[in-house]
This record gives C-alpha cells, sequence and structure tokens, in this order.
C-alpha cells in the first residue's frame, strides 16, 4: 500500500491543486510536491525508503527533464522503484502506447485530472 505520493509537475498551481484534490481523497497519505524532475532525485536519493512505500505521480514533459528521463534515472540506481503513473496535456498517442508497454508505469492519464482520476489512481496504487 502507498503511503506516499510523490508529485512531480513544473506548475505549482497545478500541484497545489493536485494536492487538495488528493487530500479531500485520503486525509493520511504523505504528500511531497516537486517542481522539478531534479528535485524529486534527489528527494528519492536523500529518502531511500520511499522508493519502497511511495508511488509517483510525474507530468511527462517537465522543464528539466521528461518523465521516460526520469525513469531511465531511477532504473539506473537499480534500487527499489516506486510505482509511477504518467499525466500529460498532450493529445499525442504516442506516450499513451510507450506507457502502456513500459513496465515501470503504473497508469496514465491526461490532464486535467478530475476527482474520478484521482480515485482511479488510488485503485491502482493500493
Amino acid at each position: 500500500m502507498t503511503t506516499e505520493l510523490i508529485l512531480v509537475d513544473d506548475d505549482k498551481i497545478l500541484l497545489i491543486v493536485l494536492e487538495k484534490m488528493i487530500r479531500t481523497v485520503r486525509k493520511d497519505l504523505q504528500i511531497s510536491s516537486f517542481i522539478s524532475g531534479k528535485q524529486a532525485l534527489d528527494y528519492l536519493s536523500e529518502n531511500p525508503g520511499s522508493k519502497e512505500s511511495a508511488s509517483i505521480l510525474i507530468d511527462i514533459n517537465l522543464r528539466d527533464m521528461n518523465a521516460w528521463e526520469f525513469i531511465d534515472k531511477l532504473e539506473t540506481a537499480k534500487e527499489a522503484c516506486p510505482k509511477i503513473i504518467l499525466m500529460t496535456s498532450s493529445v499525442s498517442s504516442v506516450n499513451s502506447e510507450r506507457a502502456k508497454k513500459h513496465p515501470a508505469v503504473t497508469g496514465f492519464f491526461e490532464k486535467p485530472i478530475t476527482f474520478e482520476n484521482v480515485h482511479q489512481i488510488f485503485q491502482m496504487l493500493d
């Protein structure tokens, strides 16, 4: 069971909205938010226990790296890899097809994220 959700998106307002939506559904969950992939990777490196109990909800297109690069860096560390759910505002089917085939990816959602999506995310993670 996920005890921590790591949110990664370079849109600060979206992070605030997502956190409020998630708190409405799961008050007991620890939420850590980051505006860059590097910040999230640094956090995971400094908190290795998070890799086993956390799940990550990450935007595919960040300013500093994309979600695929983020996943590659996690896998290169060769430690426990958290469950990863991707989100995007892109309408391209390339990312959704790639997400379906990637073993580290648990789910894929198009923005905007709705309350229904939040419930679906937790069904995937629990």
